[in-house]
């Protein structure tokens, strides 16, 4: 995945300026739903016991399949035109020779002997994720596609004497028609959508298929026992509805979330309930695992199944959430589910929404606890943080204006501002901050401790820092002003932060934040890379590398050079840098290493960078051989 559905949507929001959406209104519940709820709350807490005090919830399952259809056809009778055309572009915005010895001629060098492995960053620590590529230390695993099926690499890392030790083939799953499915290929983006996961002995596969109809798309996750390397073997495989978001995994316990963006309204049959149900392995989910939370938008579902990696791999548990939540955040004990609400233009409405539903995670078993709205887009994916029994929130406002003018359709923006929220374990909102920058779009945020940080651009560009440590009283301490910005911030040691981003002139760029005094913040130090103009974090916080213990950072990016020119020296190359970090030496580039690698007809611009032992290796996307890797000491 790229960057979350929410900053490309407030991208476009902010492009086209013209507001066409609408917001459904608060279900209305029978008495006897609420009977039903109330028997359900004591079989949960009868069932899962006490958890933090009384379990309670403020969001009901559906009733029946009807209710669900009564959603989905009300956006006909909305005419909700945008939405529902929207599809097939949201679908596309879900996706999403090597050369030896680096540019300055020196190997990376660290200030003591490595032997353990850095792999790729993560969201949340402890937390793990998917990638096109990973290793668990002993082994390097990369997936490729050719003739429209992808394969599993295994290679031995050995530096330059790397090789590949297996490779598997990941078939194609029948349906109950006995019909093949296909590999789902978006047809916006013309690429495959496949990532895999390694936890002990057992290696997770996810890749988007699709039936014989454009909006049956379905992610199939297998499951490998690799414990003997030699003699790979299947131990299941599941079909869960819908495009592939995320894979999450936490003490053995792994989290797959998928989202069915294109429910097919338009052409929905009450009796097709394949169509519009949520469902997993051929079988619609029932009622008590579909989630209708209050303002629902658009024609969509997410599903989140979970799924224990030890023996035959079992589910555990599954819930679908009805709506667009596109966006996930997850810690040890919840996954949060997050959407935006946007203004009714009829209604006059003067800013968008976020909707927040948090499922609790409980041995595998995903309890819908509870559902929260706040003024605001969330459009960093670093913009929500759980912290102890608090959840800490930074959104992004756009005011709508609206002109008497027979020929403008929706409004305009007539400002935006940045709010701070911090809630309790409940939802309940302890407090919140507004107008901390005015006429600002969020760039980046970072949440350390209780500390918030936030880079915006437009006017003067700065860092706000935003003490949460009193959550009912929450405030900005200070703020800097600096040239370009930083697209993602990553605290370091010594209290610094460290800044991925670009300069004015459109280079990237590489910065150190003072973050000591949060009262007196500063630039401690900054690179600029004037040949590179495309950084890869920007768009996917996991293709930063961190290595904490040797105080290394590394990204990709590309040189775009002359296009006009063809000599191959002159034309685009892909680079791997290497920064050192502290506070003696500040910043300093330790490598740069050209890797390019053509993927589908273009220029790769997906790296991901890991440290094994005591050998750096740099990893395009699709790599299929040791050839493809940039591999240069690390010692």
């Amino acid at each position: 995945m790229k960057m979350t559905e929410t900053e490309r949507l407030i991208g476009m929001r902010m492009e086209q300026v013209m507001l066409r959406r609408h917001r459904w209104g608060k279900k209305v519940l029978a008495g006897s739903v609420v009977i039903w709820l109330v028997l359900v709350i004591l079989l949960c807490s009868v069932f899962f016991g006490k958890r933090r005090g009384e379990y309670t919830t403020d969001i009901p399952c559906v009733s029946s399949y009807h209710e669900i259809y009564r959603y989905f056809s009300g956006l006909l009778e909305k005419q909700d035109r945008y939405m529902l055309e929207d599809g097939g572009n949201l679908t596309a915005l879900m996706k999403s020779s090597s050369s030896t010895g680096g540019v300055n001629g020196s190997a990376v060098q660290v200030g003591r002997s490595v032997e353990t492995y850095t792999s790729m960053n993560q969201r949340e620590k402890g937390i793990g994720e998917a990638d096109y590529a990973v290793t668990d230390g002993q082994w390097i695993y990369t997936l490729s596609s050719k003739k429209k099926q992808h394969t599993v690499h295994i290679f031995r890392p050995d530096g330059k004497k790397t090789q590949e030790v297996q490779s598997i083939p990941v078939p194609l799953p029948e349906g109950r028609d006995g019909k093949r499915y296909k590999l789902y290929r978006s047809p916006i983006w013309e690429e495959y959508n496949a990532e895999l996961y390694v936890s002990g002995n057992i290696l997770t596969v996810v890749e988007e298929i699709q039936g014989n109809f454009e909006w049956d798309i379905k992610t199939v996750a297998y499951f490998y026992d690799i414990s003997d390397m030699e003699h790979p073997k299947e131990i299941r495989h599941t079909i869960q509805n819908g495009n592939y978001n995320t894979l999450r995994e936490y003490d053995g316990m792994l989290y797959l979330v998928t989202q069915q963006i294109k429910v097919p309204v338009t052409a929905m049959k009450e009796e097709n309930k394949d169509r519009y149900i949520p469902g997993l392995d051929g079988e619609l989910l029932g009622t008590q695992n579909i989630i209708l939370p209050p303002d629902s938008d658009g024609n969509a579902y997410t599903m989140v199944s979970s799924w224990k990696l030890s023996g035959d791999v079992q589910r555990q548990d599954v819930k679908a959430v009805i709506g667009r939540y596109l966006d996930v955040y997850m810690t040890e004990s919840n996954l949060y589910l997050s959407t935006t609400l946007y203004a009714d233009t009829d209604k006059k409405e003067k800013y968008d929404q976020t909707r927040i539903v948090k499922l609790q995670l409980y041995q595998g078993r995903l309890i819908g606890d509870k559902t929260e709205t706040m003024q605001g887009t969330i459009t960093s994916s670093f913009g929500i943080q759980e912290r102890g029994d608090k959840l800490y929130v930074i959104t992004q406002i756009l005011h709508y204006q609206y002109e008497d003018d027979p020929d403008m359709i929706g409004a305009v923006i007539g400002s935006t501002e940045v709010c701070a929220y911090a809630f309790d374990e409940n939802f309940r909102l302890l407090s919140k901050r507004k107008n901390i920058a005015k006429d600002e779009d969020i760039k980046a945020v970072r949440f350390l401790g209780d500390m918030g940080y936030v880079v915006t651009y437009q006017q003067r560009d700065p860092l706000f820092s935003i003490d949460f440590s009193d959550p009912e009283k929450l405030k900005v301490v200070d703020k800097i002003e600096m040239p370009g910005f930083s697209g993602y911030l990553h605290p370091v040691k010594d209290d610094l932060l460290l800044g991925i981003g670009e300069a004015e002139d459109g280079n990237a760029k590489i910065s150190l934040y003072d973050i000591t005094d949060n009262n007196k913040l500063s630039i401690y130090d900054e690179k600029e890379i004037d040949h590179i103009k495309y950084n890869n974090v920007l768009e996917d916080y996991r293709k930063i590398f961190i290595d904490e213990e040797n105080n290394i950072a590394g990204f990709g990016g590309t040189d775009y050079g002359d296009s006009d020119d063809e000599k191959e020296e002159n034309r685009e190359q892909n680079y791997y840098v290497l920064y050192h970090y502290d506070r003696d030496g500040k910043l300093q580039q330790i490598g740069e290493y050209p890797v390019k690698k053509e993927y589908r007809g273009f220029i790769n611009q997906k790296f991901i960078g890991m440290r094994i032992g005591t050998w750096f290796y740099v990893i395009p996307e699709a790599t299929s051989r040791q050839e493809d890797m940039e591999i240069v000491p690390y010692s």
